[in-house]
C-alpha cells in the first residue's frame, strides 16, 4: 500500500475504472453549464411569453383595484378571495417558467453525463466530515477554480449592471411622466436585455468550466502502474498463474498425443526438427490422418516412443515440414500429399508382410 501511495498516477484509466467511477456517481459535470442553460431558457421564455405576462399584470392590477373599490375595507375573507383571484391570473402566465426549469434542468444534466440513476453519490460518507479531508478540499485546485468562477460571475454581473445603468440613465429620468403600462413594458425590456448579456457571458464561462471539469475528472481517474497491474489480475487473472495453466494444458495435450504414436502406421521425420505420425484405416477412414506431430524436443520424444513400439520411422524432410505446417492433428491429409503418403504406406505394408 505504501508503494502505491509513493507512485505517480501516470496511466490512463481503464474502462473498468471509468465504469466504477460512473456507478459511484463521480462524473465530469459542470454546474455552471447547467446554470447558464437554465438562465438562458428562462430569459428566452420571458421574451416569448412577455405579452402573456403583461396581459396578466394588467388583469391583476385591475382586479385588485376593482375589489378594493367594491369592498371598501379589507377583511380575512376578502383577502382570501383576492389571493385566489391573484393566483388564478398569475399561474397560467408563469407556468411556462416552471416547465422550462424542469425541462432544461434535466436536459442539461443528460447532455453532460447521459442517463444515469445512482444513489451512491448522495450516500453519507464519514471521510467527508474529517477536518483533514475538509482542509484538503478547501485548498484543492477544484476550490480555486470555484472561487475564480464565482469572482468572474460577480464581476460580469456588476459590469453589465453598471453599463446598463449608464446607458439607460437618461431614459430612467423620463419614466416619471410615463404611463404605468409604459413603465412596466420598459422594465421588462431592460430586464430581458440585462439578462441576455449576462447569459452570453455565463455561457462562455460555462463552456470553459465544462472542459475544465472533464480534464479534472480525467486527472482524478488516472492510475498508478501498480493499480493497473492489480486490476489486470482481478479481471484477467494472475499472468503467472495463467501461464502455468497453459503449460499444464500443453503437457496434458502432449501426453495424450504421445499415447497416439504407438497406433501410427509410420512417423515421418525431418532428421533434426519435425516428426509427424500418420494413420490410415481403410475401413473407417476416407483418407490418411495426422494423429500426432511435434517439433524439436517433442519430435525427439515421438521418435523414441515410435522406436519403443516398433513404429516405422521414415526420413522425408520436405514432406515432414509440409505436413507439420499445413495439417492439424486429427485432420485428413490433403489430396496433394496422396502420392507421397501412398508410397510410404506401401513401404510400411511390405515391411509388415516381411
Amino acid at each position: 500500500m505504501a508503494e502505491q501511495e509513493g507512485q505517480e498516477k501516470t496511466e490512463v484509466p481503464t474502462e473498468k475504472k471509468r465504469r466504477e467511477s460512473r456507478e459511484e456517481g463521480q462524473v465530469a459535470f459542470s454546474k455552471e453549464l447547467s446554470s447558464a442553460a437554465l438562465l438562458a431558457g428562462i430569459v428566452l421564455t420571458l421574451v416569448a411569453t412577455s405579452p402573456i405576462i403583461l396581459d396578466a399584470m394588467r388583469k391583476l392590477m385591475s382586479q385588485i383595484f376593482r375589489d378594493l373599490a367594491q369592498r371598501g375595507e379589507l377583511s380575512i375573507d376578502s383577502i382570501f378571495t383576492l389571493s385566489g383571484e391573484i393566483l388564478s391570473i398569475l399561474l397560467p402566465a408563469f407556468a411556462p417558467f416552471a416547465a422550462v426549469i424542469i425541462f432544461v434542468g434535466i436536459f442539461a444534466s443528460v447532455l453532460q453525463v447521459g442517463v444515469m440513476i445512482t444513489f451512491k453519490a448522495i450516500a453519507p460518507k464519514f471521510n467527508k466530515i474529517s477536518p483533514l479531508t475538509g482542509l484538503k478540499r478547501l485548498f484543492s485546485s477544484q476550490s480555486l477554480a470555484d472561487f475564480l468562477k464565482s469572482m468572474a460571475k460577480l464581476i460580469i454581473v456588476g459590469f453589465v449592471g453598471y453599463l446598463t445603468y449608464i446607458d439607460k440613465i437618461t431614459e430612467l429620468n423620463g419614466l416619471s411622466v410615463s404611463t404605468p403600462e409604459s413603465i412596466l413594458i420598459y422594465n421588462f425590456t431592460v430586464v430581458a436585455e440585462v439578462a441576455g448579456k449576462i447569459v452570453l457571458a455565463l455561457v462562455a464561462i460555462a463552456i470553459f468550466d465544462y472542459f475544465y471539469q472533464r480534464w479534472h475528472h480525467e486527472q482524478q481517474l488516472m492510475m498508478t502502474k501498480q493499480e493497473v497491474k492489480d486490476e489486470t489480475k482481478q479481471t484477467e487473472g494472475d499472468p503467472q498463474l495463467k501461464a502455468r495453466i497453459r503449460q499444464i494444458q500443453r503437457e496434458m495435450s502432449n501426453a495424450r498425443m504421445m499415447q497416439e504414436v504407438p497406433k501410427a502406421d509410420a512417423v515421418i521425420v525431418n532428421p533434426t526438427h519435425f516428426s509427424v505420425a500418420i494413420l490410415y484405416d481403410r475401413d473407417v477412414m476416407s483418407a490418411p490422418e495426422v494423429i500426432a506431430k511435434g517439433a524439436d524436443h517433442l519430435a525427439l520424444r515421438m521418435r523414441t516412443v515410435a522406436r519403443e513400439n516398433n513404429v516405422p520411422i521414415l526420413e522425408r524432410p520436405e514432406l515432414a515440414r509440409d505436413l507439420y505446417a499445413n495439417v492439424e492433428i486429427g485432420d485428413d491429409i490433403p489430396e496433394r500429399f496422396y502420392k507421397a503418403i501412398a508410397e510410404i504406406l506401401a513401404f510400411v505394408y511390405r515391411l509388415r508382410k516381411r
